[in-house]
């Protein structure tokens, strides 16, 4: 099946295609927020759509893969199922290379077909490189800068991430879609990198300061000019929520002074403290004061 659907094909120079995916991969909303991002708040235009009929499991667990509804007082008043929408950019007369955005989710079913599509979509606007977004749980505290690693396709594109101290990923289990798509680049001698940024544990939904992070990366890499603003002040308004909780919980400040004693500890290669009970512990606490009369924390 084909399942490339363009609505409008212009002269693109060089781009870059930027995918992020809502679904397993997608820790602290970072892949889908960076591309969202970039999609509001540059000149982008409407490209078409990666067809998503039959990718998704409407039953599955996966909030990602589930319809959503907009009701009001009771009455029904919209449906929006999953679906995968692509932008184009153009850059200004001086920059290198435009770009193309997919926003998607992760498919249920029928990889190979997705996969095809966008591979499609990059041979037929001569795309010189892929670049995907993922997130995951880390076992970090929100007081340290995130990390940024990476997946490529070819080993001469690792001085390039390393100049810029992105580290390089060592991992063996279950894999998502970026992981798939970027070997399908690999297997046709297309450039692909897969950023991933790492989100504390203990945050639930979005954390903007990976998506920060990632798109001031993503500024240096490319030479682009956006402003970064908004998603600045969103992670200063969190900053602000938790360090507020700390403040009022000292042993919330303890449990989350002993996880930055031992990520530093890790850092520095000492002998590692175990993490997971100092993170289980933030966990436990958090989930009581939601439940307890002073729920509702931006935790």
């Amino acid at each position: 099946m084909n399942r490339l659907a363009l609505t409008h094909t212009p002269d693109l120079r060089a781009p870059y295609l930027l995918a992020g995916f809502d679904g397993w991969a997608n820790g602290g909303e970072v892949s889908t927020e960076v591309v969202e991002f970039l999609q509001s708040n540059l000149a982008t235009e409407p490209l078409g759509e990666i067809v998503s009929d039959g990718l998704y499991i409407y039953a599955s667990p996966t909030l990602a893969s589930r319809p959503a509804a907009v009701i009001h007082q009771g009455l029904i008043e919209s449906m929006r199922f999953p679906s995968n929408a692509l932008y184009s950019w153009q850059c200004p007369p001086d920059g290198e290379h435009d770009l193309i955005l997919l926003e998607g989710v992760e498919p249920d079913l029928h990889w190979q077909e997705y996969v095809a599509a966008i591979l499609a979509c990059a041979e037929r606007f001569q795309v010189q490189r892929l670049y995907t977004i993922g997130g995951y749980l880390d076992h970090a505290p929100h007081t340290r800068t995130p990390r940024i690693s990476a997946v490529v396709t070819d080993a001469a594109l690792r001085p390039e991430l390393m100049a810029h101290d992105v580290e390089l990923t060592d991992y063996e289990g279950p894999t998502g879609i970026q992981s798939y798509l970027l070997a399908a680049c690999q297997e046709r001698g297309i450039e692909g990198i897969s950023l991933w940024g790492g989100t504390p544990t203990y945050i639930e939904g979005s954390y903007p300061h990976v998506a920060q992070a990632m798109l001031h990366l993503l500024r240096r890499m490319w030479r682009l000019s956006v402003d970064l603003q908004p998603i600045e002040e969103h992670a200063a308004e969190l900053d602000g929520a938790l360090h507020t909780q700390m403040d009022n919980h000292p042993d919330l400040a303890d449990y989350v002074k002993r996880l930055e004693q031992a990520y530093d500890t890790a850092q520095s290669e000492q002998p590692q403290v175990d993490t997971d009970v100092i993170v289980d512990e933030i966990q436990q606490f958090l989930r009581q004061r939601r439940r307890g009369p002073e729920a509702g924390g931006a935790a």
